[in-house]
C-alpha cells in the first residue's frame, strides 16, 4: 500500500526497520495506520503478491474492477497478485487499518518454511478465499504482537509464527464468526440493499425490524453481527458515501445535496459529513 502524507501515526515494518527487511522475505510489508480524515490513495497493484487489509475500526470501501467491496470493523479485504485496486473515489475513509503484503506461495518454494504439499494447500485456499472475510477480534492482538516483535528485533521464527497465525485465521475463520442462519442472512442482505438503494430515506430501527420480521432488539443484534456497526451508523455512512459522489459532480451545491439526502439543514449535514469523512463538504468538493 503506497505511503500517504501527513500521518505520523503510520507504521511500516520495512520502512521503519530496513535492517530487518530480509529476515522474512515472503513478507513484503506489514503496516498500520489511523486515518482521521478522508485521505487520497490512488489505484495500485502488487505484482506476484497478495495484499490483505484488516479494518480494526471504521469502514473502507474498496474498488476492484468496477465492483465495490465495503469492509467493516473486524473484516479482512484482500487482492490477488497483479489486481488493480483502490479505495472508492480514490479516498480512504477515516478508519484504523492493518495490512500486509505477502508473496504468492506459488512463486516461492521455501515460502514461510512450509513443505511443498502444505504450500500448495495454502495457495489453493487463497484462490478460493472470498474478497471479504470476518475474523475473530483477537487478530488485532496478533497484529500488535507482530509489530512489537519487529521493534524488539525478535527471532525470525517468532515473527513467522504470528504471521502464520494471522493467515490461518483469515483462511480458516471460526465457524461462528459473524455467521447468521442462511434465511436470516438473506433477509438482512435484502434489507441492506433496500437501504442502499434509497439513502435519502429516514429509517427507524422499528421499521427495519418489522420488515425483517423480528423484534427490534433482535434486529439490532443481527445487523451489528452482519455489518460490524449499528444500523444508524451504517445508514449514515451510506448517505455520506452518496453525498461524496454527488459533491464531485459539476455544479454541485452543498445545501441541495443535503436536502436531497434527507437532511433538514445543511449545518446538520455538514456535522455528520465531517464526522465520517474528517473534512467539511465544501472542502471535499474542492479537493483535487
Amino acid at each position: 500500500m503506497p505511503k500517504l502524507k501527513n500521518e505520523p501515526i503510520r507504521w511500516e515494518s520495512h520502512s521503519y526497520y530496513p535492517a530487518r527487511a530480509d529476515i522474512l522475505p515472503e513478507l513484503v510489508m506489514l503496516g498500520y495506520d489511523r486515518f482521521h480524515e478522508a485521505s487520497p490513495l490512488a489505484d495500485h497493484q502488487h505484482d506476484g503478491c497478495y495484499e490483505f487489509v484488516y479494518v480494526e475500526n471504521g469502514r473502507v470501501t474498496w474498488e476492484v474492477g468496477e465492483v465495490d467491496y465495503p469492509s467493516y470493523t473486524g473484516q479482512f479485504f484482500h487482492t490477488r497478485p497483479g489486481e488493480w485496486h483502490r479505495p472508492k473515489l480514490n479516498f480512504i475513509e477515516p478508519c484504523t487499518i492493518w495490512w500486509f503484503i505477502l508473496i504468492d506461495p506459488a512463486l516461492e518454494p521455501s515460502w514461510l518454511s512450509f513443505q511443498d504439499e502444505e504450500r500448495l494447500q495454502i495457495h489453493q485456499a487463497l484462490q478460493r478465499l472470498p474478497r471479504l472475510v470476518s475474523v475473530d477480534s483477537r487478530v488485532r492482538e496478533q497484529f500488535q504482537r507482530l509489530r512489537s516483535l519487529f521493534e524488539e528485533g525478535a527471532e525470525t521464527f517468532r515473527i513467522r509464527h504470528h504471521l502464520v497465525d494471522i493467515l490461518l485465521q483469515l483462511l480458516y475463520p471460526p465457524a461462528d464468526a459473524r455467521q447468521l442462519p442462511l434465511d436470516l442472512k438473506e433477509v438482512m442482505l435484502a434489507l441492506t440493499a433496500r437501504i442502499e438503494a434509497a439513502p435519502e430515506q429516514r429509517w427507524s430501527n422499528k421499521e427495519l425490524a418489522a420488515l425483517a420480521g423480528v423484534s427490534e432488539s433482535h434486529f439490532y443484534r443481527l445487523f451489528q453481527s452482519l455489518h460490524g456497526q449499528s444500523p444508524a451508523s451504517y445508514i449514515d455512512r451510506i448517505r455520506i458515501n452518496r453525498a461524496c459522489e454527488l459533491l464531485r459532480e459539476p455544479g454541485a451545491n452543498v445545501t441541495a445535496v443535503a436536502l436531497d439526502l434527507g437532511y433538514k439543514t445543511s449545518q446538520h449535514f455538514a456535522t455528520v459529513f465531517k464526522k465520517y469523512i474528517g473534512m467539511s463538504p465544501s472542502r471535499w468538493r474542492a479537493a483535487p
